[in-house]
C-alpha cells in the first residue's frame, strides 16, 4: 500500500472472491487512516479476525481491523437506513468515524418492490434496491431522498471528497474496499444483460471518490481458482464467457475434500453456481484494472492438503503451479494466498522497489512501479 495514494482492492471475477478478506488484512496490516467505498447493500463482504466472523453490506469490512480509521461513504453510495444501523451497532463502530456524503440516496420499500416487479430476480439480481436507486438519482427523480434529508444521518454528513484527498495530501494512505467484481461490470462485464447497475474497476472507484487518476497507488486484485456466479432461481444468472459451468461435487472430487463442498452466497443465502476458470476473462481484468498485485484466494479448491495452511513452502506442488501461472501470465506478482476462511499467506516482505515475492521455491524480485 502506498501512502500518500488511493490503494484499491478490486475483484477480478464475478465477486465472491474474497475481497473482504484482503481488505481486512490489508488493513490490519497497513493501519491506513481512511478507508473508502461506494457503499450499496447488495454485496456482502466477510472477514475473520480474532476468531470471529465479520459480515458487512454498508461498511467496509477492512474497517473492523483497523478501528483507528475513519470511514468514507462517498457520493455514489445507496443506503438502505435500518441496515446500516443495524451494522454499526453489530460491528461496534464508534458513529464518530463514519461520514457520508450528502449526495449518498437512500432506498426506500418501494425500489426494492420495483426491482422484483421489473422481474430482476431471473438475472440473478439480490433485489435490495440498489439498480433502482442509482436508475432514479439518475433520472433526477424528485421522489429521490438522499442522506442529507435523513435525520438519522445528520451527524454522518461530510465532503467525503475533501475528507479523502486531504488525507493523501498529508501523506497518508487511502484504501478503497470496491464492492462485487469486474466480471459483472455494467460496460465491461461477462454480458450486458447479466450484470450490476454500474461499472467496477479502479478508475470508476477513483472517480467515483472524486480523487484524481494521478492519485491512483496500489491495484490489489482478488481472484479464485473457480469463479462463480448467483444462483438461477427462477431464471438464468448468464453465462460465465467460454467456461463451463462444473458442479461442487467435481470440485470436491479434484482437490479430494473429504467432506461436499457448497457455498451459498452472503446476501441472498443461495447455493453459488460455479465454473472453470476464464482465461479470457482474467486477461481482460489485467488489461482493464492493470493490478500491481493479485491475491489467490481458495487455493484449496486445487489441493484440499492446503487447507488452512500459513507457510508457503508447504503449499502442494499442485497448488504452486497454478498460483505461479496465473502471476506469470499477468506478468503481476501475486502476494497473497488465501488457504482458508481465515488464513492468507503475506508474500510481501516491504513496501519499496525491489520487494520480493516467492515462486516455486525461487526468490523473484518484481519491481514495483
Amino acid at each position: 500500500m502506498i501512502k500518500g495514494l488511493f490503494n484499491v482492492v478490486v475483484g477480478s471475477q464475478a465477486g465472491s472472491e474474497a475481497k473482504g478478506k484482503l481488505s481486512a488484512h490489508l488493513s490490519y496490516k497497513f493501519r491506513p487512516r481512511v478507508i473508502a467505498v461506494a457503499s450499496s447493500p447488495n454485496a456482502g463482504h466477510t472477514a475473520y479476525f480474532e476468531g470471529q466472523k465479520y459480515v458487512s453490506y454498508h461498511l467496509p469490512i477492512a474497517a473492523v481491523t483497523n478501528p483507528d480509521s475513519h470511514i468514507c461513504l462517498g457520493p455514489s453510495s445507496v443506503i438502505r437506513l435500518d441496515i446500516l444501523l443495524r451494522e454499526m451497532a453489530t460491528l461496534q463502530i464508534d458513529p464518530a468515524r463514519l461520514h457520508i456524503h450528502p449526495r449518498a440516496v437512500m432506498i426506500p420499500d418501494s425500489y426494492l418492490e420495483e426491482e422484483r416487479v421489473a422481474g430482476l430476480r431471473k438475472i440473478g439480481s439480490t433485489n435490495q434496491g440498489t439498480g433502482a436507486a442509482r436508475a432514479h438519482k439518475v433520472m433526477r427523480d424528485t421522489g429521490v431522498v438522499f442522506a442529507s434529508e435523513v435525520r438519522e444521518l445528520h451527524r454522518h454528513m461530510a465532503d467525503t471528497v475533501d475528507w479523502i484527498n486531504d488525507e493523501m495530501e498529508g501523506g497518508g494512505a487511502v484504501l478503497c474496499e470496491m464492492t462485487q467484481g469486474f466480471d459483472l461490470d455494467l460496460e465491461h462485464g461477462i454480458d450486458p444483460r447479466y450484470c450490476t447497475s454500474k461499472m467496477i474497476n479502479p478508475a470508476m472507484a477513483m472517480a467515483e471518490a472524486g480523487v484524481a487518476p494521478s492519485m491512483i497507488g496500489h491495484v490489489y486484485g482478488v481472484l479464485r481458482p473457480y469463479p462463480i456466479r448467483v444462483n438461477n432461481r427462477d431464471g438464468s444468472s448468464g453465462p460465465y464467457a467460454e467456461a463451463k459451468e462444473i458442479t461442487w461435487e467435481e470440485i470436491g472430487r479434484r482437490c479430494e475434500c473429504p467432506h461436499q463442498l457448497h457455498e451459498i452466497t452472503t446476501t441472498t443465502k443461495l447455493p453459488r453456481r460455479v465454473f472453470e476458470f476464464s482465461y479470457r476473462r482474467f486477461d481482460e481484468f489485467v488489461q482493464v484494472c492493470r493490478p500491481t498485485h493479485l491475491c489467490v484466494q481458495f487455493v484449496n479448491y486445487i489441493n484440499w492438503s492446503d487447507y488452512g495452511r500459513t507457510d508457503y513452502d508447504l503449499l502442494s506442488e499442485e497448488t504452486l503451479q497454478w498460483v505461479n501461472s496465473i502471476g506469470y501470465r499477468a506478468n503481476v506478482p501475486v502476494a497473497y494466498i488465501g488457504t482458508s476462511e481465515e488464513a492468507i499467506i503475506d508474500l510481501k516482505e516491504d513496501e519499496g522497489e525491489g520487494t520480493h515475492y516467492f515462486h516455486s521455491g525461487e526468490e523473484t524480485d518484481y519491481l514495483i512501479p
